[in-house]
């Protein structure tokens, strides 16, 4: 059994640590993918303190509570084991992306006599790249210097890069002089009297490339008011959360993709995160799409998978990257990011009425429908998007199931690429027909009726050869020979979503995403359990994630399986409300209602598109639309919930924003 991880996050800031509050190997103390401090314990000399409780207040605040007291009370063996606790230690934490963590100690003695006591405090900063704590071997051999003053001792790195040197600090400061401090430890020693305390505050402010962001200026996250209180402690959660992921840049607000170890921005999670969040912040989708559009790719560069017109998939800010080690400065090797930039976009101008954003980001769209029109150019009349692997960066899938083991066909067999995948024809699809939209309203019709006709183009042929008679569903990809993935995954749902599948197909298609295979109760299921490969505890091949269910169930209301949409969107919902805390993890388990739903293993937590598929879920419960005359429209009233809590949290919005 591995020990329990505890992450605490503020934007580029988080804190990983063990569920005692220690920093081991594998945690420490991040900004902007350096680490920190890769030290950090409180102990008390000559006393056993045991984890007594923790309490989360928000995603970057906790207190930790300690006593001495024995775990081996109750045994028979050792019935003389103490039973009263004399020396109480509490932790309070807080997390901020510009100031860093803080740290209030504070000791209480409850015994009836007089106590002295010594508190030490260890801490060290090793300035790791964020990749070589997750096994990446750069054959770095770095020297910290460290300055040590009568409150504070100051780690110091420098490193020289293509561009410049660099310096990372770190300094760790006590408001309370110690009576032995080095550059690994703090002792004070304290005189407490009975039923006295005394406290310490330490704080460990993080320096690097980039500084931090000032979250007070962070947009309000609302919280819906569902009529069920479950709900809306769910949904309480998921806004705290998406606030702690959210940091504030040149080009507004963008969130990250999650902790531990992806706090930066992904160009398809923070696309996916904003578009959840669209009718209710829209200033993260033009976050969003402004900061992704100022990474845009403007060259050819193999490693880093660039080319004119791309979006990025991965932006990574420490030592690995800035020297040129890991290609993240940013890395594009993905096959979606550009498609859902551009579905972003469309969806944005049409919820906002900022014609502001079009103006100034059309040149970037522009480009991006180059990129797309010339991925697409294949030999023949094939008119699919297909990606290849990265056998130098290890990337074997480019969509959003990118792990080894996510595409297989029924039997089990694993599938390599080139791959075309359902969902990513979708996106295609849809990104040609919403370009077709805006090239109508910016006047060119005749480049208008082009991208739509390509866009039916596309989706005949989609029909024509993913479609699987024999199983009533379509496939999850097809290979560069032309053979069929034919495993049932969810990916096919998203192509609701993008309303690539044609009305008659619909119903089918519906049906075997509420039926048992890939219906688990608690939401759609990755990949069938009636396929080879299928393991409901697996990454993507049997495990529920719900962004996924989200876009899922925002297609079925889409094609109008309002009944099939709030089955699925409660389902969801309702598994949120077993986790702690109220909090969507970034993916879970794939077992039956029958089991409570189990978060599976090395989920982030939390994650953006996780924590923002909750309000996609009411956009699908409701049918929450835009109508022809720019007013907010709710096509649908499930009876379990309120719409009154729901609409005001849009209406803000709308008198804001329209």
């Amino acid at each position: 059994m591995t020990e329990s991880r505890e992450v605490l996050i503020d934007g580029y800031t988080f804190l990983v640590s063990t569920d005692t509050g220690a920093i081991d190997e594998s945690g420490g103390l991040y900004h902007r993918d350096t680490r920190h401090l890769s030290a950090f314990d409180v102990t008390v000399d000559n006393v056993s303190l045991s984890n007594v409780g923790a309490e989360l207040r928000t995603p970057s605040e906790r207190t930790l509570y300690f006593a001495d007291v024995s775990s081996s009370v109750n045994r028979l063996s050792e019935s003389a084991a103490q039973k009263h606790t004399d020396v109480v230690l509490a932790r309070e934490q807080s997390l901020s992306e510009g100031e860093g963590l803080t740290e209030r100690v504070q000791m209480y003695n409850h015994a009836a006599a007089d106590r002295e006591l010594t508190l030490r405090v260890a801490f060290y900063a090793d300035f790791a790249d964020l990749f070589e704590v997750r096994g990446f071997k750069s054959g770095i051999d770095r020297t910290a210097e460290s300055t040590v003053a009568a409150d504070h001792v100051r780690y110091g790195y420098e490193y020289d890069t293509p561009t410049g040197r660099r310096t990372a600090e770190t300094t760790v400061t006590f408001d309370t002089e110690p009576d032995a401090l080095t550059d690994g430890e703090a002792r004070f020693t304290v005189d407490l009297g009975s039923q006295t305390d005394w406290s310490v505050e330490v704080t460990v402010d993080p320096s690097s490339a980039g500084g931090g962001s000032d979250s007070d200026a962070l947009p309000e996250i609302p919280v819906p008011a569902t009529g069920r209180d479950s709900y809306d402690r769910t949904f309480e959660q998921a806004a705290a959360d998406i606030r702690a992921l959210t940091t504030l840049t040149d080009h507004g607000p963008v969130p990250l993709a999650g902790v531990p170890w992806f706090a930066t921005v992904f160009g398809r999670d923070s696309l996916v995160a904003a578009y959840q969040l669209l009718p209710f912040v829209p200033e993260v989708a033009e976050g969003t799409l402004r900061y992704l559009a100022a990474q845009q790719g403007t060259e050819y560069d193999d490693r880093r998978e660039e080319a004119p017109g791309k979006i990025p998939h991965e932006h990574r800010h420490g030592e690995l990257a800035a020297k040129g080690l890991v290609p993240h400065t940013p890395y594009y090797g993905t096959i979606d990011a550009t498609l859902l930039w551009l579905v972003l976009l469309e969806e944005t101008v049409r919820w906002t009425g900022d014609e502001e954003i079009l103006a100034d980001l059309w040149p970037n769209a522009e480009a991006a429908v180059d990129w797309v029109d010339t991925a697409v150019d294949r030999i023949g009349d094939d008119p699919f998007l297909y990606y290849t692997a990265s056998p130098e960066h290890g990337l074997h899938h480019k969509g959003w199931r990118d792990t080894e083991a996510s595409i297989q066909f029924a039997d089990g067999e694993y599938a390599e690429a080139p791959l075309a995948t359902a969902e990513v024809q979708g996106y295609v699809y849809d990104a040609y027909r919403r370009v077709a939209r805006l090239l109508g309203d910016c006047g060119s019709p005749d480049r208008a009726r082009t991208y739509r006709e390509r866009a039916e183009t596309l989706a005949e042929r989609f029909d024509e050869r993913f479609w699987l008679s024999d199983r009533r569903y379509y496939a999850t990809a097809v290979d560069d020979d032309g053979r069929l993935v034919d495993s049932l995954t969810s990916n096919v749902g998203h192509c609701l979503w993008s309303d690539v599948i044609p009305e008659h197909r619909a119903p089918d298609v519906a049906d075997r995403l509420l039926g048992p295979a890939l219906n688990a109760g608690w939401g759609i299921r990755t990949m069938s359990s009636d396929d080879g490969g299928y393991s409901p505890v697996s990454y993507h091949a049997g495990s529920i994630w719900p962004h996924d269910v989200s876009l899922i169930a925002l297609g079925l209301t889409q094609y109008g399986f309002h009944d099939a949409a709030e089955s699925v969107a409660l389902d969801v919902l309702d598994a949120s409300t077993r986790f702690e805390q109220n909090r969507l993890p970034e993916l879970f388990c794939g077992f039956t209602d029958a089991v409570r739903p189990q978060e599976y293993p090395a989920a982030c937590n939390p994650q953006a598109w996780g924590a923002g598929a909750a309000y996609l879920l009411l956009r699908a419960l409701f049918d929450i639309s835009v109508g022809d005359d720019d007013t907010i429209q709710v096509g649908h009233r499930p009876n379990s919930l309120s719409e009154d809590g729901i609409v005001q949290s849009l209406a803000s919005n709308e008198s804001s924003n329209r």
